[in-house]
């Protein structure tokens, strides 16, 4: 073994201007490239000649398998060797991974650590040896090493401390390569979603200027190719009018065929940027609109028919002459005539909370106040059941909520009436709470009936929707009121939500803006 761990003095200021010229060249290329391969390939290159090496290598550490990889290789045996592996601690190479230390062998035969088993594989004859280790943030990334001194002589400590430095900037260079391959691989299954997203999909910066924009989008905003890159959205979107609703937005096309684009807005962390998420919900807002136009054409048209009925129906069982037969039929009359009165008066109110704007009268409310109110209104219901009605002491406490008077106590009549109606129990409870969640007034309607299975939950707010009458008993209604209770709580800028009750049943949870 010969290793040379001392510097004699002069050879490092003897460095010949060429080798720095060299050396400044590799420092430029690693600043300037992040294409690994490439890179590594050109300063090995200029490493070899520095240290007046036959060739050279970089080996990468493979850290799941320990082992190290060929990665760059100059030299004949270039080509044999690359993708060659050794395990850590195995040969010279090995060694310098396994301590993180630079290494210095002049005679590689007289030398313990040495393998041959690379140059078996390659017919490469290694007499001497320079290598040091790759290192970044106390990590060792592989190792750098020259192969055979040109000339007379071995490796000296001068070629280890240059051949230290072009280590240097190759491990930093290797881990902002490899940084940039996880961002660029990242970047390209992110664009690939985008790209195969049926829905539109935009992405923008702070300035509201189109960084990405998938194919969806750019077909509907009428943006092929990537034209709309680098453009402030107001001028992508120049063609459509934007509606801000409570979950999302909505786009309709000014001019031209009618087209709605319906989505969701969400801003990045840090106000880096925004994407847009939307899709084409023409059809959807058309068979909406013919429905709440075919709602209300019914419920108008059977109004005046419904107001014979049971105008006539309560006259007519007064007449001392008919027998009980008729009175019995006519009774029947009046109480299904009444029933189908209150359902169509439900659905003429329910068309007309879905049009698209709702003229509310917004003013300070204390709750406490308005639930006493609601709960008087439904007192016949309430004394015809027998439910039994907690109010928490907590609700004397709240503060005012901003509401439209008439429509907060239709939100609170909804649930109740729900919370008795669906409770099949002899003893019913309707229980009113409430609390403070950040600036919004909560307030909840629970009851002890049989609850609802946890995969209904997400539909209870849907049209029209009733669970089985074999789990809440069998209770005629349109299905209506829990949709319409929603409705009227996210017009006001808050939201209903639904969950277990403590008392066994279902809890509706309210919020509202504080006044």
């Amino acid at each position: 073994m010969n290793e040379k761990t001392t510097d004699n003095t002069g050879q490092w200021a003897a460095l010949a201007a060429a080798d720095f010229e060299m050396l400044l060249e590799s420092s430029r290329a690693l600043a300037s490239e992040l294409r690994l391969g490439e890179l590594l390939a050109k300063v090995m290159d200029l490493a070899a000649r520095v240290v007046r090496a036959e060739s050279g290598s970089i080996l990468l550490l493979d850290e799941g398998a320990e082992e190290l990889y060929f990665h760059v290789t100059t030299g004949e045996a270039a080509p044999r060797l690359r993708g060659a592996r050794l395990k850590v601690g195995e040969g010279l190479a090995g060694w310098v991974a396994q301590n993180r230390q630079p290494l210095i062998v002049n005679d590689v035969r007289r030398d313990p650590r040495w393998s041959n088993r690379v140059d078996k594989s390659t017919d490469h004859v290694t007499r001497q040896v320079v290598a040091v280790p790759l290192l970044h943030q106390g990590r060792c990334l592989g190792v750098v090493e020259g192969i055979n001194k040109r000339g007379d002589g071995g490796f000296s400590a001068t070629d280890r401390r240059a051949l230290e430095i072009f280590a240097a900037q190759v491990a930093v260079s290797v881990e902002n390569a490899r940084l940039f391959e996880r961002l660029r691989d990242e970047k390209e299954n992110l664009s690939a979603v985008f790209r195969e997203m049926s829905d539109g999909a935009v992405l923008l910066d702070g300035g509201d200027r189109v960084l990405f924009i998938n194919e969806a989008a750019a077909r509907v905003l009428g943006w092929p190719g990537e034209g709309a890159v680098g453009r402030p959205f107001g001028e992508v979107a120049r063609d459509f009018e934007t509606r801000s609703e409570a979950d999302g937005f909505e786009w309709t096309r000014k001019s031209g065929k009618s087209l709605i684009l319906g989505g969701v807005r969400r801003d990045l962390q840090g106000g880096r940027g925004t994407l847009l998420v939307f899709r084409d919900v023409t059809e959807e807002k058309r068979e909406e609109r013919m429905k709440r136009n075919f709602l209300s054409l019914v419920s108008h048209k059977l109004r005046t028919p419904l107001a014979v009925i049971t105008g006539y129906a309560p006259l007519l069982m007064k007449d001392p002459s008919l027998g009980p037969l008729p009175q019995k039929g006519l009774a029947a009359i009046d109480a299904q005539g009444r029933r189908l009165a209150a359902l169509v008066d439900k659905l003429l109110r329910f068309t007309a909370l879905e049009a698209e704007d709702l003229n509310l009268t917004r003013e300070a409310l204390i709750p406490r106040l308005e639930i006493d109110g609601v709960l008087e209104s439904v007192g016949g219901l309430l004394a015809e059941s027998g439910a039994r009605v907690q109010v928490d002491p907590g609700v004397n406490d709240l503060p005012a909520v901003r509401a439209d008077a008439e429509r907060f106590r239709d939100v609170f009549r909804q649930l109740v009436e729900n919370a008795v109606k669906f409770n099949p129990k002899a003893e019913k409870i309707v229980r009113l709470s409430g609390g403070m969640e950040g600036d919004r007034v909560r307030l909840c309607v629970e009851d002890n009936g049989p609850g609802v299975p946890p995969e209904e939950i997400p539909n209870l707010f849907q049209k029209f929707h009733q669970i089985e009458d074999h789990f809440t008993g069998q209770v005629e209604g349109a299905g209506l009121g829990l949709a319409l209770a929603k409705r009227l709580v996210e017009a006001h800028g808050g939201d209903l939500t639904a969950g277990a009750s403590a008392l066994g049943g279902v809890a509706f949870a309210t919020r509202w803006p504080a006044a």
